[in-house]
Order: structure tokens, then sequence, then C-alpha cells
């Protein structure tokens, strides 16, 4: 009788939200290769990242990461955001939209111009720029959703003593409020905030919209506990909000940035999300992978795609295949954000196992960049960044992982003397 009351529970919740929000398409279409390009950015001295480097960051728009091209230069070329910008953002198409570092009152849509000749530039007037109404938001922190096929965006955070989350919805085009709102969530007992922005997501294949957050206690040893809510996407309001076990997941990756700069959620083709999080194993917080099936509103507890972790689980995104691209630390090489402790995986969810990405047979060197989100899935590739390696002849640079083949090969090189943050593949839809 329970199972068969979950199972009506579950259907409900679905049909409403796919009553209420368009399905979008579970697979994004390929783009155009000319109409593709891809965004890098470098922080100069040490990594970026959720406001670490205040010592400059800088973007370099360019159409290929093929090995064919020539060295990427960022010494004296393109463009350094600092001052005015984050370089956690969210993007869609050629777009960026955020809460900018510079002015941080208001929301901002912006894009980066590229000419033959290698020069960057970000148009002014922006593309759009809109102040807050009533609900107020911080660089950084806050989370997001594409509604109605995309014509909607949705920002949600929390109030400045977070205590409360707050909503605001956006015309996509103009950034125009459209509404704004508080979500009626309750902190639990002995809790007394929430997680400064959780992580936002529409289950592709039905239009499901998730929130996933954390609560936790600034006066206690308590530890955070998950909460799964499944939101009305038109009025913004909770359907379902449970609590998960601390066992199947403590809190998951990033919680206090949405995904401004790491993914932390993946989708395969049938609609099984995957959730990078975190739990405590003989006192360490270590990386767990959970995943929420179809029609379902809650984690799978028997399932962990993670399992015998090295340390943190930081970025995961879906290549095609059954295959994920993970990036992870080992916890005995270093925990600071530019130890060279971190590398890349690819994770079989056929068969669980979990291997380091090669080339020729060696795996890819670890790298700095605890706050990095240097790979990009493109039509079933995965762009990888590499930190600069120690020998003359090691660059920074870009590996090209084939998931319809397995096959890796070396692409791009950057200039050294730069920490290597972000790819992200843009494209220009118009």
């Amino acid at each position: 009788m329970k199972t068969r009351l979950t199972i009506l529970l579950s259907l409900s919740i679905v049909l409403l939200v796919a009553s209420c929000n368009p399905v979008p398409e579970p697979v994004p279409p390929t783009p155009e290769p000319s109409l593709l390009s891809f965004d890098l950015y470098v922080c100069a001295v040490k990594h970026g990242g959720m406001g670490q480097n205040k010592n400059g960051t800088y973007v370099r728009s360019v159409k290929s990461l093929d090995a064919d091209q020539p060295l990427i230069e960022f010494t004296g070329k393109g463009i350094d955001i600092t001052q005015k910008f984050t370089m956690e953002s969210i993007t869609r198409g050629k777009y960026y939209y955020q809460v900018p570092q510079e002015g941080a009152d208001r929301f901002v849509k912006f894009h980066i111009e590229r000419n033959e000749a290698g020069e960057e530039w970000i148009p002014e007037p922006l593309d759009a720029e809109v102040p807050f109404k009533n609900n107020t938001y911080y660089p950084r922190k806050y989370t997001h959703a594409f509604l109605d096929n995309n014509s909607t965006l949705l920002i949600v955070g929390t109030d400045s003593e977070h205590k409360k989350v707050i909503w605001t919805k956006l015309n996509e085009g103009n950034l125009s409020i459209i509404d704004e709102g508080t979500l009626n969530l309750t902190l639990p007992e002995g809790y007394d905030m929430f997680s400064t922005s959780g992580l936002l997501t529409v289950r592709p294949t039905d239009g499901a919209l998730f929130y996933i957050y954390y609560v936790k206690s600034e006066n206690s040893d308590r530890k955070p506990q998950t909460h799964v809510a499944v939101l009305d996407p038109k009025k913004i309001t909770v359907i379902s909000d449970a609590p998960v076990s601390e066992a199947v997941m403590e809190e998951p990756v990033t919680a206090a940035y949405g995904e401004l700069l790491r993914n932390i959620i993946a989708y395969d083709e049938l609609g099984v999300m995957y959730v990078a999080g975190l739990c405590t194993y003989n006192g360490v917080k270590m990386g767990v992978m959970r995943r929420i099936l179809p029609l379902e509103s809650q984690f799978d507890p028997s399932w962990n795609g993670f399992p015998s972790p090295e340390g943190r689980l930081l970025t995961i995104q879906y290549i095609g295949n059954k295959r994920l691209l993970v990036y992870s630390r080992d916890e005995t090489l270093g925990t600071k954000i530019d130890s060279r402790s971190h590398f890349y995986s690819i994770i079989s969810l056929n068969t669980g196992q979990r291997e380091r990405v090669s080339y020729n047979g060696k795996p890819l060197p670890y790298c700095s960049g605890g706050y990095s989100q240097r790979s990009a899935i493109v039509d079933g590739k995965a762009y990888i960044g590499i930190t600069e390696g120690d020998g003359p002849d090691d660059y920074p640079m870009v590996y090209i992982y084939d998931s319809a083949t397995d096959r890796v090969v070396p692409g791009a090189k950057l200039s050294k003397g730069f920490c290597f943050d972000i790819i992200r593949a843009m494209v220009d839809e118009e």
C-alpha cells in the first residue's frame, strides 16, 4: 500500500508540474559549428572562484579548442572583468546573466563580441540592466533555472539573515521583473539558517521543478540537513518538501552558490537526475553522488555513483553513452584550492566503474583549482582543461574526450603564467 501511495503521489506531482510548465527537450540540439565559441577564464597569481582572487580575472573568446589552433595568449589580451563582473554567472546561448560585482543592486545581461583579429569586448550599453525590486540578492549567492521554454529566468536565494528563501521571476529577454516572493518553507526545529542558494533544476523529461537545499545550525555541532523540494513553476510554491537522511547526503555541493560556476546536477537521456553531494566518512567530508529516478521526487538511497571516494566530488557532467565526466579531489595530495590534487574521471553508469581520464595510457595530470569548471560538453565531446605543468614544455591546455569512441586527443594550449579556471561553451543563436 505504501509503495502504491508513493507512486500515486509522484504521478500527481509530475502531472501538476507538467501542466504548469511546457516540457523542454531532453537533449539539447547540437549547435552549428559556425555558431559555437568557447569563453576561457584565467586568473592572475592564484585560482579564482567564489571571490577567492582579486588579482585579476581575464576572459578570451575563441572559435575552436582543437590542437591546430595557435597558442591562446592572455598577456595583453582578453577582457579584464575583475572590477565589474563576477566569473560566476548564468549562461545560455551567447548571453551571461548575473548580479554584477560592481553596483550589486541589479540584474544584468551581456555578451562578449569578438572580431576576426581576435579582439574581444563587452558591448555597452549592456543587453539588459534592471534594478532589484523588493527582493535583493548578492553577487555569487543565488541559484537559477529557466522556465516557460526558456523565456523566464527564475532566481532563488535567501534574505540577508538566511531565515527566508526568496525568489524573483525575470523576463529572459529584457530582464524585466515579472513577479517575486518568498517560498513557503520554514526552518525545521533545531536549525536556524538556510544555505544561501541551494540548487534549482528543471527535470527535462517532465518539466518538474526541484529545489535542493540544506539547513544548518550556527550555534551547535548539528550536521547540515539536506532537503529536496518540488515547486510549482507557475506560482513558485512548494508542492512537496522532505528531509534527506544524512547517510544519503549531508549537503549538496556548492549549495551556497548554486550552479553559477560548477556543474553539480546532470541528467541522462531517460531523465534520471544525478546530484553531487557530501557525506562525512571517518570525520572527513567526502564526495557522494545520488540520483532521483524519473517520476520520483526523492533520492534513491540504495544507489551511490561515487563509492570509495578519495576526497570531495566537485563537478559532474553527462557526456552521453551512459557516461559521466567528474572532477574530484584526492585529500592526501592537498585540500587547498591551489593544491595539485584535483583530477578528472569517467564514470560508466552501466558498470559503475570509475577510471581516470587518460591520454596514450597515462592519466591526465593532477590539477589545481578547487573552484574550477574547466570542462564543457558539446555534442558528446568533453573539452577538459588541465593545469600548467612544471616542465618548460608544459602548458595549460585542453584535452578532448569523445564519448562515442572513448578516445582522448590533445587540444589547444594556453600561454603560461595564469591560472586556468573556466571553459564555457557559448552558442550564438541569433
